[in-house]
């Protein structure tokens, strides 16, 4: 097949897409991946040499000025739908039309377009195209179901979820849904009645790129959303420990990796500084060692080791506990490694999965990052330390995950959803 991928995002949004353009290349199929970064990550190089074509549309979406600020207003925002609609409207809606129009572009090669959930461009330019479209989302808790409670609301039972989904949904196609019917009109495209069931999953695919050990899939789901694993880049060999981690680690107790990932902020202002500050004094609190990921220049000391970059798979396994944002990728290598979290969650569904975390024994309660202190850290981190269940539990997660390959299943059903659609589309003809 000529196949067509876009995605939008962070490095979390476009990673795995990266890992489904290899997979199905190593499979025999043409691949072209265009994608939109909200900052300066490129992707040219490595699609290259996993083999298939990436280019980059509107990226980075906005300078590193406002982008800070920009994560300061979605950090000060307490509610996570309103969390949503400023990412939405600040770094989604403002870049929709070149992607779109890349879109169109990559439908005229392709004959199968994999997107991003909540690229409604993109789903707009194959409808037009009449090309089959299959969408990738991260989070197997926003999707409707009696069996799943939404992130942020208590656990009652099966009647309190449904009730709470229908609120959910309402308050979506009250905000989000206007946005993509308001794009489709113009283009002679028929709105979309829910934004949930209808605009976000592609009909014929939804990939849900998590872990099948979290949960067993809800029968009350539709049957386009099928969860493949977590889908994430092949290891390489020339992957190491450097020297100075492996000493770090061999040289001691296991100690406590600490970072936000993309999330981070950047090295040279105050609110790296600050974040530095209180993982440093919160491993000193809490009476542990600590490998703190950042991008600064930072002197290690006897206790602390800074790493710009570190490959997780082979340090998490070797650490007591992982201080994380609770991104869909870190938390699936904290679990693939049997390691607790201390999930301090940032936004959107890193909420979700903190709360994912928690439910599973792995974690203790999440700190939000506005009420990130050196003092309350330290107490999770204790509180982790100290409780060995947490370890066990995530060993024994570990030890369900074993077998995921998410690349390579989603692959797998890919080829199997684009065969079904030839065959219907042959029978129509026919």
């Amino acid at each position: 097949m000529r196949i067509g991928i876009q995605t939008w995002g962070s490095e979390g949004d476009i990673r795995p897409f990266v890992a489904l353009g290899a997979a199905l290349a190593r499979r025999g199929h043409q691949v072209e991946l265009v994608y939109t970064e909200i900052g300066d990550r490129r992707y040219e190089a490595v699609a290259e040499a996993l083999g298939f074509t990436a280019r980059a549309v509107s990226s980075p979406i906005v300078d590193g000025d406002r982008a800070i600020a920009i994560g300061l207003k979605v950090l000060g925002t307490r509610d996570q739908l309103q969390q949503g609609l400023i990412i939405a409207r600040d770094l989604l809606e403002p870049v929709m039309a070149p992607m779109h129009e890349a879109a169109v572009d990559l439908c005229r090669r392709s004959d199968l377009l994999i997107h991003h959930f909540i690229l409604h461009g993109a789903r707009a330019a194959a409808d037009l195209a009449g090309v089959p479209t299959v969408t990738m989302q991260f989070a197997h808790m926003l999707i409707p179901s009696r069996h799943i409670h939404p992130p942020g609301t208590p656990r009652l039972g099966e009647w309190w979820n449904a009730l709470a989904w229908k609120i959910g949904r309402f308050a979506l196609n009250r905000t989000l849904l206007k946005d993509v019917n308001r794009f489709r009109a113009p283009l002679g495209l028929a709105p979309f009645a829910d934004l949930i069931d209808h605009a976000w999953p592609a009909p014929l695919l939804n990939l849900v790129a998590c872990s099948p050990a979290f949960l067993d899939r809800p029968d009350d789901w539709p049957a386009c959303h099928r969860m493949c694993g977590f889908v994430e880049l092949p290891s390489h060999e020339h992957e190491a420990v450097s020297r100075e981690v492996d000493a770090f680690l061999s040289s001691g107790p296991a100690p406590v990796f600490m970072g936000f990932g993309s999330l981070m902020p950047i090295a040279g202002n105050v609110h790296s500084d600050d974040t530095l500050r209180t993982f440093e004094e919160a491993a000193r609190r809490a009476g542990c060692r600590a490998i703190i990921q950042s991008d600064a220049d930072l002197a290690s000391t006897e206790g602390v080791l800074y790493v710009k970059r570190t490959p997780h798979k082979l340090v998490f396994p070797r650490c007591a506990a992982v201080v994380h944002h609770a991104g869909a990728g870190t938390t699936h290598a904290t679990l693939r490694a049997g390691v607790p979290s201390i999930p301090v969650p940032h936004v959107s569904d890193q909420f979700g999965w903190s709360e994912e975390l928690q439910r599973l024994g792995v974690a203790p309660s999440p700190l939000r990052r506005t009420r990130l202190t050196a003092a309350a850290l330290a107490s999770r981190i204790t509180e982790t330390l100290n409780d060995p269940t947490k370890k066990a539990a995530a060993m024994s997660m570990r030890a369900r995950m074993q077998t995921d390959n998410g690349a390579e299943t989603a692959a797998g059903l890919i080829e199997s959803a684009f065969a079904r659609s030839a065959t219907a589309g042959q029978a129509a003809v026919e």
